[in-house]
């Protein structure tokens, strides 16, 4: 996915967060303080300026709710634009660049993937499980160039970034086999 002319990490989490349902300010500010995907920022010095790029963007709208509370709050959903992006996001191809550097924003566009369909779902899988294999792939060459009479530290370190990715594509496979069973 192009960087740049898309939004944020932090804005594709409040978009898919209005996908599923309309928020406030404040109640996204809750699920990101409350909820893993706090990870992605739970400071309302980025919250609410990040609302204010995607409705300056037209990707959500805000309507004011007056009917439930004594001081009125706007709520926020997607617009058809917003719904779009959001979707063009959740099906990119996953890259290498991807696997190595944005690991946590694929597990977050999985976590998504209940706002398209299935198949888009196995895609994603299917291509995390290959972007990943061949990543350690890579990095099984690169492993070579450590030496077994030096201190063990940077090996086993870079061990273990290997063994993180070769759970990520067990993930993968094992998840897409919980969806190819549910389709038959």
């Amino acid at each position: 996915m192009q960087r740049g002319t898309d939004p944020t990490t932090l804005e594709f989490a409040i978009l898919g967060l209005l996908a599923l349902a309309p928020h406030s300010g404040y109640d996204l500010l809750q699920i990101f303080e409350t909820t893993a995907i706090g990870n992605y920022s739970s400071s309302p010095g980025a919250i609410y300026p990040a609302l204010g790029r995607l409705e300056k963007r037209a990707l959500i709208e805000g309507v004011v709710d007056d009917s439930h509370a004594l001081r009125p709050k706007k709520v926020f959903r997607p617009t058809p634009d917003g719904k779009k992006v959001l979707r063009r996001w959740l099906r990119a191809r996953i890259t290498e660049n991807d696997v190595q550097r944005h690991l946590d924003e694929l597990l977050l566009r999985f976590a998504f993937h209940s706002l398209v369909d299935k198949q888009a779902s196995r895609d994603f899988l299917n291509d995390l499980a290959r972007a990943t294999d061949e990543y350690v792939a890579k990095l099984r060459e690169q492993r070579k160039i450590f030496s077994d009479d030096e201190p063990p530290h940077g090996r086993m370190a870079f061990e273990f970034g290997i063994e993180r990715y070769r759970a990520c594509a067990r993930w993968a496979r094992r998840t897409l086999r919980h969806f190819e069973e549910e389709a038959s």
